[in-house]
């Protein structure tokens, strides 16, 4: 499945704001997920390739959020339950982990 251009726009600023909401960098989430700043910054631009990993970055900012009791820039494009949709991994996602 791909997003429409203004869904694409949408969701880098939305990644982008909620990052700044939560006090983090993409080196923050670099050394979260043990990856190079250029992979996340390439997530967070929807460039990696990989459907399931802004779910599994949406995902972390949204526990992040809850746990400081922040409250996030909803996700236009990256919402419900990654469950949901067919296309996902869901196994993948729920595991947190970046390739």
């Amino acid at each position: 499945m791909s997003l429409s251009m203004t869904q694409r726009r949408n969701t880098i600023r939305e990644f982008k704001e909620n990052l700044g909401l939560l006090g983090l960098t993409t080196a923050d989430l670099a050394k979260y997920f043990d990856v190079d700043e250029r992979y996340i910054n390439d997530i967070i631009e929807l460039r990696s390739g990989v459907l399931e990993d802004p779910w599994i970055i949406r995902n972390y900012l949204l526990r992040k959020a809850g746990e400081r009791g922040v409250e996030l820039k909803p996700f236009t494009a990256l919402v419900g339950d990654h469950h949901d949709y067919w296309f996902l991994d869901g196994v993948m996602i729920d595991a947190g982990e970046l390739q």
